[in-house]
């Protein structure tokens, strides 16, 4: 895991956010733990309490359950919720393109022949 300390986003954000990837991708899988808030601050060398915010924040979300004692572990993931998530990394990742097209003067028409040619290729791999 690699947390930037001058990315302006909160270290125990980054944190969230790595291990929600991870878990939304399945490279983490259900009932799987994470690592323990000692051993993880330990290694990225920021406080407990940093890292505790971030298993915390994954908590709320309802990706990780707490177990006294264990630490936390994986929650299973509901596919509707999933595709959801996915759905809204994609919007997002759609508009930052929208925006950037715009700015270099890019039409509506080349954009989707960009995309089509995007989608085949991946499918041929």
């Amino acid at each position: 895991m690699k947390i930037l300390q001058n990315s302006g986003v909160p270290i125990y954000q980054q944190i969230a956010e790595a291990f929600k990837e991870e878990i939304l991708t399945g490279k983490r899988k259900q009932g799987e733990y994470l690592p323990s808030i000692r051993g993880l601050a330990k290694e990225l060398r920021i406080s407990v309490i940093t890292t505790m915010k971030a298993y915390e924040e994954l908590e709320k979300q309802g990706l990780v359950t707490a177990v006294q004692g264990k630490g936390y572990y994986v929650n299973a993931q509901d596919s509707v919720m999933l595709r959801e998530q996915h759905l809204r990394k994609m919007e997002e990742h759609l508009q930052n393109a929208i925006s950037a097209a715009k700015i270099a003067g890019i039409s509506e028409k080349e954009m989707i022949e960009t995309l089509s040619i995007l989608i085949k290729s991946q499918d041929e791999k």
